[in-house]
């Protein structure tokens, strides 16, 4: 007797790390900065609670560390969309593109960001570009965390299980996912600043 493990309607994150960033994390930091000095904070209408977030015109503007980091995040969009269409698609488009946005989000210690997930977008993403020290150690200080998105899955609990996934803010790091699937920040204590760019993906199929 011969067993077949059949994987359906798979929730899949995609990491990646990005070497060689240091210089395009500095001039990213110091944009977001300028920005946060100069133009209205962006947080109303969103679970962010304290901090700071751009507008989503963050690509748009011209920046050495934004013209870095935008092709990255363009390679990465076009791997995951691939990966999409092989998981969720009966069949695969004749032509694939998509319309991409992004934002910078700055937290300092208190800062959260509550259950939310990215409506009008197919695909989320997040790039760290600097984090404090205490989001770097074990807990749930300063990290992300995607939920079982099974509304089902916990109806009856198993002892010690698995319904959140929490990843720390590691600079260079980059993690795509379905932007239905609920996420969340939460707060850490002392000094530095968690600084991310996020970013929505809108696919367009023929």
């Amino acid at each position: 007797m011969t067993d077949r493990l059949i994987s359906v309607f798979p929730t899949t994150i995609l990491h990646r790390h990005l070497d060689g960033m240091e210089e395009a994390n500095q001039q990213l930091s110091a944009l977001v900065a300028q920005i946060a000095a100069a133009e209205p904070n962006n947080i109303i209408g969103t679970t962010t609670e304290g901090g700071f977030q751009t507008k989503e015109d963050l690509f748009q503007r011209d920046n050495p560390g934004v013209n870095a980091l935008k092709p990255h995040i363009f390679n990465a969009v076009q791997d995951y969309a691939a990966q999409v269409v092989r998981q969720e698609l009966a069949r695969p488009p004749a032509k694939l593109d998509f319309i991409l946005w992004g934002w910078g989000v700055a937290y300092q210690a208190g800062h959260t960001q509550g259950l939310h997930v990215h409506p009008n977008a197919n695909i989320s993403g997040v790039y760290y570009v600097s984090a404090p020290p205490s989001a770097l150690q074990p807990g749930d200080a300063g990290k992300i965390s995607f939920y079982d998105p099974r509304a089902r899955a916990t109806m009856i609990q198993l002892p010690f299980q698995v319904n959140r996934h929490r990843v720390a803010p590691i600079p260079g790091d980059m993690y795509l996912f379905p932007s239905w699937l609920e996420h969340s920040v939460s707060a850490f204590q002392g000094d530095g600043t968690r600084l991310c760019i996020a970013f929505n993906a809108k696919l367009l199929l023929e």
